[in-house]
């Protein structure tokens, strides 16, 4: 597939808890997005900021290569593959037409130099090349393709080849692809080292990445942009500004710089209009209770989870924590043990509940017990000895007499 340079969207806010393709929240405000569809993900709190027919089945077109590239780590990580692989090219993949990194039949190319001109110039030989060379067939590289994304949850998206060439019964969503994206970072950091490279040299022919906001110094990183005539330009594209990263989509545009525009809309409103508050951090203590009858007097309770959120500025203080926990708890208490409870409030409502539990095992104080019996006994003894001899002597006195 050949890719050149490089309506109302309604604000939907989602809490912590809900999954990335969860039900939308409350509608806020209006943004306008020039595309068919759109959809602005926090991927550090798994958060949709922003959508506009999020839903709505699209070609993907280049955007599949994400997938690709996601199975094929999948198979470096478990040892199937190896970078180093050289793989022979098919006239098969030869033969693929669009965008190309024009590899030749029967010559032999590393692995690595494969997964380069997918990631930056959409080669759509390479992927072919790829997919033989791990599966054997392409079918049954697209078959574990379209397993992935039902693992991972993408219900509106299928795919029926490698490099996204117009084939019926190919669909995806603005929402499946920011969860993807999102998955597919977060498993695989390092790939961002891919997809931000500027440009790939391959048998003496530079091409550059079409992904045109990556030399704007906006702190764009990622990821991969698309096209097919029937159903337009698309860009999905990341980008980290001081320890917060956005996944912005944007499908079915008109011109390749409109997408780069919108995207870029996206990402400075996201950035601008929402702040990352952790309202609870996985592991920290909560609160120290009491403890009764057991080896030590007191026990630190821990959250469970980590509750991080993505809140528009002006509701930053709006989100409130009450705890749920006994003044005291009796021994014996296991480590993990689940002890309390933390409601995660927002304008008065409880939108999250987080489990408190035991950051450590506290035995009953079996010794504590026999340690203060101890004492109590040895009390008793003395007094029993201190009395005898007071009787003795008031004996000893009597018989004098």
């Amino acid at each position: 597939m050949r890719m050149r340079i490089p309506v109302v969207i309604f604000l939907v806010f989602f809490f912590v808890g809900l999954t990335a393709d969860g039900t939308s929240g409350i509608c806020q405000e209006n943004f306008s997005v020039n595309a068919k569809s759109a959809a602005l993900f926090d991927f550090n709190s798994g958060q949709f900021l922003l959508e506009k027919n999020a839903d709505e089945k699209i070609e993907p077109a280049s955007l599949t290569k994400v997938m690709t590239l996601y199975v094929v780590d999948d198979k470096l990580k478990s040892g199937a593959v190896k970078l180093n692989d050289m793989v022979t090219i098919s006239e098969y993949a030869w033969s693929m037409g669009g965008s190309q990194m024009f590899i030749k039949v029967g010559t032999q190319v590393p692995l690595d130099v494969l997964l380069k001109g997918i990631a930056v110039v959409s080669a759509n030989d390479a992927c072919v090349a790829v997919a033989e060379h791990m599966s054997g067939k392409v079918e049954v590289f697209v078959d574990e393709m379209n397993r992935k994304a039902l693992k991972l949850g993408l219900t509106n998206t299928h795919f029926v080849n490698v490099h996204g060439l117009p084939g019926p019964g190919q669909f995806t969503t603005a929402r499946d692809m920011a969860v993807l994206a999102s998955k597919y970072i977060r498993d695989y950091p390092d790939v961002l080292k891919l997809h931000s490279l500027p440009e790939f040299t391959y048998n003496n022919i530079t091409q550059r990445n079409r992904n045109g906001l990556l030399k704007m110094n906006v702190g764009v990183d990622g990821l991969k942009t698309g096209y097919i005539a029937t159903s337009g330009y698309h860009l999905l594209a990341t980008a980290q500004r001081e320890g917060r990263r956005l996944i912005a989509v944007v499908m079915g545009a008109e011109k390749p710089k409109i997408r780069e525009a919108e995207c870029l809309n996206l990402l400075n409103y996201g950035f601008r209009n929402f702040v990352l508050k952790e309202v609870l951090k996985k592991g920290a203590t909560v609160k120290t209770v009491a403890v009764k009858g057991g080896k030590a007097d007191t026990l630190e309770v821990i959250a469970q989870d980590e509750v991080i959120m993505t809140l528009p500025v002006l509701e930053k203080e709006s989100v409130k924590t009450k705890q749920v926990i006994p003044a005291e708890i009796a021994a014996p208490i296991k480590k993990g043990a689940v002890v309390g409870q933390v409601a995660i409030e927002k304008d008065g409502k409880q939108i999250r509940q987080v489990n408190l539990v035991a950051k450590n095992d506290v035995p009953r104080g079996w010794q504590r017990y026999l340690k203060t019996g101890g004492v109590i006994l040895g009390i008793a003894v003395l007094l029993l000895i201190f009395f005898s001899l007071i009787g003795r002597r008031k004996h000893k006195d009597a018989v004098i007499r």
